[in-house]
């Protein structure tokens, strides 16, 4: 009697743990997988509705048959459904094996037009995550995702650029009127979302919409790309400190800034040439607190300049891809200042992968691209593709002092890949898997075939981020999916 009623209770309890697994009430495709353990556990949950709750009327009536009466087999029955919830309970876990739960969700964009241009993290262990969208600045506290401030844009301008990351608490963030170029900066108290100071400079005129590379925060300097070279202004107090012409001899052709990005006290200008369908280009080092010329390096280029986007401001990590289709197309990793060395040289397309570090479908994340690529210890780990393909279903890790490719791990999708401490990635999977890897040798941190993530609401384009004890998922857009949401 005792072991028919576990039976019986084991069939309810599977049944409640199933159907409750399953995020929104229904599961299946690529994008919104079951859970792990879901599919066995309504197995169970079937077979013991029919296998205990039959055993269960069949020993009642044999029970009855020789002991006349109900409240003792009524007694049996539920203490063999009580005995069996913690071994069901555990057997549930078992199936399941970990799972990273939804910790909360931001409520939806508003207007439904807005699109993400990038992001921040901010203060200790990334306690507060700013979300960067084209008419508004929005703090969320990334313990909870309450609202810690709004920042809105000036009326009929939009965001177009937003410094790689934070210096002492304060960001930059450009705006531009409609198809005119980016040329407004804000400095802003992340902490606080109050504006510090506001400067107009020329802008480049081929910016008028998200771009990445035109301001850089290091130390306590502000620099912005204009339409010349550079200028700079103190970081708390938007104050002018020194201006740099970078478009060289006009021998080049036409020159123009592309990207800047400073780091340690040393930023780098990748300034681009182009005279007809012939094209050049260099990286100009300059100290970032006086604007003194350190050095200068010819890109290896000889056609326009397609794509020049900062991978790493430190060591100086460029991906770099020129309109030659024989020509230029790889992440060059500068060894450091001056004019010496040539760059080290890792191709997009190799004989048996291809990089694909950019997310190119979707909208979203133009002024702060969301990479699926990371630099540190002296290494690049990326997102990679079978030749000729578009999925990334691998990371493969390069060193930057030579260009080997250390390692390579198969993964299910790449959704968003982030380093997540010393000698650690996280790659977040578009199938609902979170994987960490050691970046020296690939080896699988935790669970070998990742952490199940229960909900996995990912648009086009996601960025992932770590803070203390979360991690948070970014989406560039956020009307039908949360614009972002946090996993514990």
């Amino acid at each position: 009697m005792v072991a028919a009623g576990a039976a019986a209770g084991l069939a309810v309890e599977f049944h409640i743990l199933g159907w409750t697994s399953i995020p929104g009430g229904s599961c299946g495709g690529r994008y919104r997988p079951c859970p792990d353990g879901t599919t066995p556990t309504l197995i169970l949950a079937f077979a013991l509705t029919f296998v205990g709750w039959i055993a269960l009327l069949l020993t009642i009536g044999k029970f009855t048959d020789r002991r006349p009466g109900k409240a003792l087999p009524a007694v049996l029955a539920v203490a063999g459904v009580l005995l069996a919830l913690w071994p069901g309970r555990q057997a549930y876990l078992w199936m399941r094996g970990p799972v990273l739960g939804l910790a909360w969700q931001a409520g939806p964009d508003r207007p439904s037009s807005v699109r993400a241009e990038g992001v921040w993290t901010v203060g200790a262990h990334g306690s507060t995550v700013v979300r960067v969208r084209g008419d508004a600045l929005v703090a969320y506290d990334a313990r909870d995702g309450d609202r810690r401030w709004t920042l809105r844009a000036p009326v009929r301008e939009s965001v177009c650029g937003m410094s790689e990351g934070v210096a002492d608490g304060v960001g930059l963030v450009a705006f531009a009127r409609y198809e005119k170029p980016c040329d407004t900066v804000w400095g802003v108290d992340t902490r606080t979302g109050r504006k510090l100071w506001e400067r107009t400079y020329p802008g480049v005129a081929g910016f008028t919409s998200g771009s990445d590379g035109l301001l850089a925060a290091d130390g306590d300097t502000a620099l912005a790309l204009t339409d010349t070279g550079v200028r700079a202004y103190g970081l708390a107090d938007g104050r002018p400190r020194w201006t740099a012409d970078l478009r060289g001899k006009r021998a080049a052709g036409a020159c123009a800034p592309n990207v800047v990005s400073a780091a340690g006290g040393t930023a780098r200008v990748v300034v681009t040439c182009q005279a007809g369908e012939k094209g050049s280009g260099r990286v100009v080092t300059l100290d970032t607190a006086t604007g003194e010329r350190r050095g200068s390096r010819a890109l290896p280029v000889e056609s326009p300049v397609d794509t020049a986007m900062v991978v790493a401001a430190e060591p100086f990590t460029l991906l770099l891809e020129e309109r030659d289709e024989r020509g230029v197309a790889a992440v060059l990793a500068y060894p450091g200042d001056g004019d010496d060395g040539d760059p080290v040289r890792i191709p997009l397309s190799a004989d048996d992968e291809d990089l694909v570090p950019r997310q190119t479908s979707g909208e979203g994340f133009t002024a702060r691209p969301a990479l699926r690529a990371t630099v540190g210890g002296g290494t690049l780990v990326v997102a990679t593709a079978e030749p000729g393909g578009y999925a990334a279903d691998h990371v493969s890790a390069y060193s930057l002092r030579d260009g080997r490719r250390l390692w390579r791990a198969g993964v299910d999708g790449v959704a968003g890949l982030v380093s997540s401490g010393r000698d650690r990635v996280a790659v977040l999977g578009e199938r609902g898997r979170l994987w960490t890897f050691d970046t020296a040798d690939g080896d699988r941190i935790g669970e070998a075939d990742g952490v199940m993530v229960g909900t996995n609401r990912l648009t086009e384009r996601t960025q992932l981020l770590r803070t203390h004890d979360t991690w948070i998922v970014v989406n560039g857009q956020g009307t039908k999916e949360p614009p972002l949401y946090g996993l514990r």
